[in-house]
């Protein structure tokens, strides 16, 4: 069983981002004397980068054990999937066309899986994202499931065959 968390390292930066963004929306409501548009606009930031906080802290507090049998995501809550009951991946990269077509790595990659009526999301920033990434293609070659091309591709770019069976990544 192999262990994984969010260093607190890559997280920083949200928690900047969402600390400054409700400060700012915070900030305005408290001293800008109140009107209908003041309290929509900067009581909706404040509530964005209040929800954009929590996700930081869940994805802070997780800690995701790969094994044999599947994945299990424990933090506020658990997650366990079965690798038999796996039923859909796709790997997803997220960045700007003009990080794609110069291959700058600026962009984050987002793993889900599903299966077993639960749903994992994992995104580039959690140690391990390869080994596990590896670990879901060989439980969905195992059990026969088709990939889209996009998935195929991104798998391919961070070295992984889905259709042949290879050793894991070096970590």
């Amino acid at each position: 069983m192999k262990v994984y968390r969010y260093p607190p390292g890559k997280l920083m930066g949200d928690y900047v981002r969402a600390g400054v963004g409700l400060s700012v929306g915070i900030g305005v409501l408290a001293t800008v004397p109140a009107s209908p548009a003041i309290v929509v606009v900067f009581g909706g930031i404040s509530a964005l980068f209040g929800v954009f906080g929590l996700r930081t802290v869940k994805r802070h507090m997780t800690e995701i054990s790969v094994g044999e049998a599947g994945i299990r995501a424990d933090g506020m809550g658990t997650v366990i999937l079965s690798w038999p009951d796996l039923e859909f991946l796709r790997l997803r990269y997220y960045g700007t066309r003009r990080q794609r077509t110069r291959g700058e790595g600026e962009g984050f990659m987002q793993l889900t899986l599903r299966g077993g009526g639960t749903k994992l999301t994992l995104d580039s920033s959690v140690e391990g994202l390869e080994y596990i990434t590896w670990r879901a293609a060989k439980a969905a070659r195992d059990k026969g499931l088709s990939l889209d091309p996009a998935s195929a591709g991104n798998l391919l770019n961070l070295g992984i065959d889905a259709d042949v069976e290879q050793p894991p990544p070096e970590p």
